[in-house]
């Protein structure tokens, strides 16, 4: 008996030591495999850390492209099943979905890391970079899924099957991220090193230095809280603003006289030298002068705007501004390079055309705005192969379908192109004068002198004489024979013509080579710049011919402006001052009369 109550305390002592002893085999086995998994997290998030520093995911930006096409696939395939009432399938797609989203914004986080790195960006932004995703992983949890989980895991179909397997791998990819950023976040010196001048030392160290102080603090949080930015952040764009304008002259000049350097002959003249400094600098330094400037605009932005959104949807735009100016530069050096030494090629080459040289030159400015345009597009993400490829396959059936259409577009644009009128014109195409109303895309609108309207297609426009009244800028006709009487004597014909000629190239509102100079603003030009603006000053008073009843005084000159009623007031000036001087020189206005003579 007492043997068997000696057994039985035994076996009951010994349960618990056998039962803890489970448990703590357990134990072990789950901080066992708890330390594999840091373990392998460790591996993957050190991986990466290499992959950033080898700059590996900017040879794999494609990658985010195949994200939002699957994306895309997704949300197409969510709304067929909402449609459907497929629920389960929709809350499978939604959870994948979910997983490919935060793929793409990791990715693209690693993406921002090493474009900072690129740029020497402070601490401070890459531990903004990383914790804007962290946030948005703790925002996208994987708990909103958690009480359909639950019912799913129970299910043997194919789609509980699917969605549970999306489920652990969210779970998993959300364990993985959130520990890999954490670790990027603390410790950022393993991909950037550490800069003083940078971190410290830096526009924000100057920045909370003036915000520190005491009549300041109180206003600075004032308009911190209120405006966004603090006093210390204005100061520091003024005198960035400020540094900017003072240096603009000295830098630019810097830059104008080394390109002169590189670009001049050792065995120029010093009028071929001058000749290269005025044109280099003229189309170089406005360029330069505005680059500076947006610089320092693009510096106070980065100070005062702190929405990284909002900085990375600018950047495209002042990085395009940045081709633009570089583009206009280019350009306006070509130009006056081959204005200033076209005259030369001419000389040396008889059979070359000034309007080839003036062609070659649109052809450029043409080329050059393209790159520009292609350059916008990339930079706001546009697919410019896929535009290409859409126009080529689309562009046969239009062209069937709207012929009509498309040659009164092209005639729009061969209008705007020649820049034979303009919307204000006062022109005549054939049967139909009045002032243009409108250029639209398939037709013109002109208003008649009878305040009717008529609609001209633009194809009938585009190949058809136009006359165009409004193209002068200088000059409206006056024309008219001053017929005087063979009975005055030809020395007074002869003294009333000097005399009407020195009025003429005397009055104010006369167009002569006294009044309108000739502004040259390019040494050569493929056509007269006068005759291109529509600037006449031509003044002829000549004794013309004898007429059946009189002796002709031929008068032909311009007034200064081409407005018809101001024509009309000098004109009639004119007449009148015309018959003072007839009166003055002692002849008599001829009008049609004969002559009887009687023989004895």
């Amino acid at each position: 008996m007492q043997k068997i109550n000696f057994f039985k305390y035994l076996i009951i002592f010994l349960i618990p030591i056998f039962l803890f002893s489970q448990e703590l085999e357990k134990t072990n086995q789950t901080t066992k495999s708890i330390d594999e998994h840091l373990k392998e997290q460790m591996l993957i998030t050190e991986d990466i850390i290499e992959k950033i520093n080898n700059e590996y995911y900017l040879k794999n930006e494609d990658k985010i492209k195949d994200y939002n096409k699957d994306i895309e696939y997704l949300l197409n395939r969510i709304n067929i099943n909402k449609r459907n009432n497929n629920f389960s399938a929709v809350k499978r797609d939604e959870i994948k979905l979910l997983i490919l989203e935060e793929k793409r914004t990791f990715e693209n986080t690693l993406i921002d890391i090493i474009y900072a790195k690129k740029s020497l960006k402070d601490k401070k932004f890459f531990e903004n970079i990383i914790s804007n995703n962290i946030k948005l992983i703790k925002i996208n949890s994987s708990k909103k899924f958690a009480p359909f989980y639950n019912k799913e895991i129970h299910k043997n179909n194919k789609v509980s099957k699917e969605f549970v397997t999306n489920y652990k791998n969210l779970l998993e990819q959300n364990s993985q991220q959130l520990f890999t950023l954490q670790y990027l976040q603390n410790n950022i010196n393993k991909f950037r090193k550490t800069n003083f001048f940078i971190d410290k030392f830096n526009i924000q160290y100057f920045v909370n230095l003036i915000d520190s102080q005491k009549n300041i603090s109180s206003i600075s949080e004032f308009t911190t809280y209120n405006l966004k930015f603090s006093v210390g952040e204005i100061v520091i764009v003024f005198f960035i603003l400020l540094f900017f304008r003072l240096l603009n002259t000295k830098i630019i000049n810097f830059i104008t006289n080394f390109i002169i350097n590189v670009y001049s002959k050792k065995n120029d003249l010093d009028e071929d030298k001058n000749t290269r400094i005025r044109f280099i600098k003229k189309s170089i330094q406005r360029p330069l002068i505005l680059a500076l400037y947006v610089l320092a605009i693009k510096i106070s932005l980065y100070i005062l705007i702190k929405d990284t959104e909002i900085i990375n949807k600018i950047v495209p735009w002042i990085n395009t501004l940045y081709v633009g100016l570089f583009t206009w530069g280019i350009y306006s050096l070509i130009t006056n390079s081959i204005s200033n030494y076209a005259q030369h090629l001419i000389v040396k080459y008889p059979n070359l055309r000034k309007e080839m040289i003036v062609f070659i030159l649109r052809i450029i400015k043409i080329i050059l705005i393209l790159l520009v345009i292609l350059f916008l597009f990339s930079q706001l993400g546009i697919d410019i192969k896929a535009i290409a490829a859409s126009l080529g396959v689309g562009g046969i059936a239009i062209a069937l379908a709207s012929k009509d259409t498309l040659t009164n577009f092209f005639g729009s644009l061969s209008i705007m192109a020649d820049n034979s009128f303009s919307q204000g014109d006062w022109i005549q195409a054939g049967s139909v004068e009045g002032t243009v109303v409108d250029i639209r895309m398939r037709t013109t609108r002109i208003r008649t002198f009878d305040n009717a309207m008529i609609t001209v297609p633009n194809s009938e426009l585009a190949n058809s004489n136009i006359k165009n009244y409004s193209k002068r800028k200088i000059g409206r006709r006056i024309k008219m024979k001053l017929g005087i009487t063979y009975e005055s004597s030809m020395s007074d014909i002869k003294n009333l013509k000097n005399d009407i000629y020195e009025m003429l190239n005397n009055h104010p509102h006369i167009a002569t080579q006294k009044n309108i100079s000739e502004n040259k603003s390019k040494e050569f030009e493929a056509i007269k710049k006068e005759d291109l603006l529509g600037v006449k000053r031509t003044l002829l008073v000549y004794i013309d011919e004898y007429d059946n009843s009189s002796i002709n005084i031929l008068i032909y000159c311009f007034t200064r402006s081409p407005g018809w009623e101001d024509w009309l007031t000098i004109k009639e000036d004119v007449l009148i001052k015309i018959n003072e001087l007839v009166i003055k020189n002692n002849c008599d206005f001829a009008y049609p009369s004969q002559t009887v003579f009687l023989k004895k």
